[in-house]
């Protein structure tokens, strides 16, 4: 299970940590709650969790797993596996379909201000090389584990425990144990979810001295962040509000306006007859 072949890693170690991901210097992006964002910046941490907190249960799949076989019997595995922490983001460059799961705004009718401001959400965009790079640095010396960024891999359910047979009939009853095949355990989820094209930061702990739900890594957010777009049915004047703070608490990159959700005056011309 090697990770996919880094084109331009430029020595930096990145291309082993890449899986299913063909360059480290493409766009990925991730609907942040606004508030997280800001705390983000203001902290200057990336915060990862638990895959066990996520709602799909299957998302956890194969954190234990019964084997059954004619020498063996029947055997418990991957009970005592150290904890991992993830942190989901996307290789679509525009979805609908994911703004409006991880963004929600309702209008007041008099001030056109968003009357749900807790669960509005910003579109942020880095890169699998930035990402990396940052949290490998914010966890140097401090605990001990490998870092991985893959792309999901979508298949029914009974591909899912298909792929770890196979991931047993391969490297045996302890192929988990493995890093990078721990990772490739949680770069899998239900076809349903495919729109998603789904991108994860996967910090593996070989030891486990990190015991929570929650992982906070120190970054440098300039180093990390490239782009922010708001969510494009707020009105000019919240928009530019929100980006007074993110200036505020230091976002020196790109505020981008996204392309849809724009009233547009058609422009035509025909033919005469």
């Amino acid at each position: 299970m090697a990770a996919a072949p880094d084109n331009g890693s430029r020595g930096d170690g990145v291309a082993d940590a890449l899986i299913r991901i063909t360059s480290p210097d493409l766009p990925i992006y991730r609907v942040f709650p606004l508030w997280r964002f800001q705390a983000a910046l203001g902290n200057r941490q990336l915060v990862l969790a638990s895959p066990h907190l996520w709602e799909d249960p299957n998302e956890e799949i194969g954190s234990a797993a019964a084997v059954n076989s004619r020498r063996g019997g029947r055997v418990i595995i991957n009970q005592s596996l150290a904890p991992v922490f993830a942190q989901c983001w996307s290789a679509a460059p525009e979805s609908d379909t994911l703004l409006r799961a991880y963004s929600r705004v309702v209008k007041d009718p008099e001030f056109s201000r968003n009357t749900c401001p807790r669960d509005e959400g910003v579109r942020v965009k880095t890169t699998p090389r930035k990402l990396l790079q940052a949290l490998r640095a914010g966890t140097l010396g401090h605990w001990h584990g490998k870092w991985f960024v893959g792309a999901v891999e979508y298949t029914t359910q009974n591909g899912l425990l298909q792929k770890i047979a196979d991931d047993i009939g391969r490297f045996g009853l302890r192929a988990h144990e493995a890093p990078v095949n721990r990772a490739h355990l949680h770069l899998r989820k239900h076809e349903t979810f495919s729109h998603e094209s789904e991108v994860r930061a996967l910090y593996v702990q070989t030891e486990p001295q990190f015991e929570g739900p929650l992982m906070r890594v120190q970054i440098e957010p300039s180093a990390v962040f490239e782009e922010v777009s708001f969510d494009p049915r707020l009105e000019t004047f919240e928009r530019l509000e929100r980006e007074s703070v993110i200036r505020s608490l230091g976002f020196t990159g790109e505020i981008r306006e996204p392309p849809f959700y724009r009233r547009v005056l058609p422009d035509i011309w025909v033919e005469e007859p």
